[in-house]
């Protein structure tokens, strides 16, 4: 008697149609195919395709597998047998089975494609050994795996092969079937089952041994016991705890006295050292301190003086201190009293300084206060706001502020009007400027000289400083002029500064001479 819930007739059909379509597939029937498929989808029921496995290459494949997970720095190289038709499903299974890490919490990457369940290796690329492929296993907690799950889990997998090993068996009737005079064929012998031995009683317990006690200090970094007289760890290198102490029972080997001994020495080594080293840098100490209190610094080698070219003995040079550049002293000398700037430059191509002690070293007392005095003259005719005492042969001069018209030289004891930059006593400056027109209308040498500046600057052959407002020539040469009273450079072509407020080099301002690569007028002939 057929069962109640035996299938349906529209379902035995889609069996034999579903076989049907599978044949001419495979047979390569496409009109049989086309006409099956018609026919099976008017039955309206959930069909599977798939590749068979016998279509795929059966040869074994050896997959080159990389396995890590987020506490690994580097991924584990594995192997494993596999065949080209497995899906990921029963990867993820053999993985299980062979190493232990249950399906939920594999992901594997295969051609830098994250692998689904129902994928093959060979629509993933595995085709050969040598292939390879990357297994990152989860956390329990990230693949939401709980230990219930994965003991029952287990306990499937261990009843399903218990089942699978059943498979094999076959069981005979004990009743042995009569009539007819037909003989029965006779039976074959069941294979002997080895008897299930009895469970063996359970142990006693030991009693617990206490632990040896440990000699050492565990390091906090990687855990090595180290000796108790190690001061780091043997391993990593970290410090031994600060409250450890040494126990009094403790006897170190051989080795460890050895080393103990190679530290001391190393320590006594290094403590020589430093006493070393401090002694040199105080005698250094020394010879700076005895060094800077010296004006001047000898060569200590021979050498040659760049501008005479004279050979120079240790101790007959100069060495100067900002560029330690050597020559003579008669040379160094010749440099400075023939100078006509504020500061004495390096006879060499150098942009560094003479220092003042070195100056006033090599100069007498007299050529030094007359050195002194070109610096005074030098900034008096750069300073902006500056007033030379009017007195003959005085040398007294000043800086003026705006609301400031008179100034009183405490070296001739004289009165200086700023606004008419004369001294006119027992007068007025308007008394004094009708007095001064009155003169020059009665001085012939005067007028003429007045003329003769005028007729040479409406004719372009001289011009006024930029800064000081009085009267430059160019006498031959390039472009390039430089004003007798502020020392400011002037540019002959344009009638202008050189350079801008900031001095040598500021293109800010100017006649802005090769700035872009262009000349500051078409005229221009080297006025830098």
């Amino acid at each position: 008697m057929a069962s109640e819930d035996a299938p349906t007739p529209n379902l035995k059909d889609a069996e034999d149609l579903a076989l049907a379509l599978s044949e001419a597939l495979s047979s390569g029937n496409s009109e049989e195919a086309v006409e099956v498929c018609q026919r099976l989808a008017q039955l309206s029921v959930p069909v599977s395709v798939s590749v068979s496995s016998r279509a795929y290459p059966q040869h074994s494949i050896r997959l080159k597998v990389g396995v890590e997970d987020a506490q690994s720095d580097d991924y584990i190289p594995l192997s494993v047998v596999v065949t080209a038709d497995m899906t990921i499903a029963q990867l993820k299974v053999k993985f299980s089975e062979d190493f232990g890490f249950h399906p939920l919490l594999q992901r594997w990457v295969i051609g830098k494609r994250l692998a689904r369940d129902g994928d093959t290796l060979y629509g993933h690329g595995i085709r050969q050994t040598g292939d390879q492929a990357f297994l990152f296993i989860l956390s329990a907690q990230a693949a939401h795996l709980t230990r219930y799950q994965h003991n029952l889990d287990l306990e499937q997998q261990r009843i399903e092969g218990i089942m699978e090993s059943m498979g094999s068996i076959q069981l005979f009737s004990r009743g042995v079937g009569g009539g007819g005079g037909e003989k029965t064929p006779p039976l074959q012998e069941p294979e002997k089952i080895p008897p299930i031995p009895p469970p063996k009683p359970p142990a006693r317990a030991r009693p617990v041994v206490p632990p040896k006690p440990q000699l050492g200090w565990a390091c906090t970094q990687c855990t090595y016991v180290n000796k108790p007289t190690r001061p780091g760890c043997e391993m990593c290198g970290e410090e031994r705890p600060q409250n450890y102490q040494v126990p009094d029972i403790y006897q170190p080997d051989p080795q460890e006295v050895q080393r103990m001994q190679q530290e001391n020495l190393a320590i006594l080594q290094y403590e020589q050292v430093q006493q070393a080293q401090q002694a040199e840098r105080e005698k250094n100490y020394q010879d700076w301190l005895e060094t800077e209190n010296q004006s001047l610094i000898p060569n200590a080698t021979e050498t040659e003086c760049p501008i005479c070219f004279i050979p120079l003995e240790p101790g007959e040079g100069i060495v100067l201190r900002e560029c330690l550049h050597t020559f003579c002293r008669e040379c160094l000398k010749g440099t400075i009293v023939n100078n006509q700037d504020a500061e004495v430059s390096c006879p060499d191509i150098c942009d560094t300084k003479i220092l003042d002690r070195e100056i006033k070293a090599l100069l007498t007392e007299e050529e030094h206060q007359r050195f002194l005095e070109l610096r005074l003259s030098i900034a008096e005719s750069r300073a902006e706001h500056s007033f030379h005492c009017q007195t003959p042969n005085c040398r007294g001069w000043c800086i003026y502020e705006d609301e400031v018209n008179e100034f009183h030289c405490a070296l001739c004891d004289e009165t200086n009007c700023i606004l008419c930059r004369a001294i006119h006593k027992d007068m007025n400056c308007k008394d004094y400027q009708d007095d001064l027109r009155i003169r020059a209308e009665n001085d012939q040498a005067a007028q003429q000289t007045k003329q003769m500046l005028e007729a040479l600057l409406q004719n372009g052959e001289a011009m006024k400083c930029p800064r000081c407002d009085i009267i430059v020539q160019k006498k031959d040469g390039c472009d390039w002029i430089c004003c007798l009273m502020c020392k400011t450079e002037i540019c002959w072509v344009t009638k202008q500064a050189r350079w801008g407020p900031n001095g040598s080099g500021d293109t800010s301002g100017g006649c802005r001479c090769r700035v872009n690569n262009l000349p500051c007028h078409p005229n221009c002939q080297n006025c830098h």
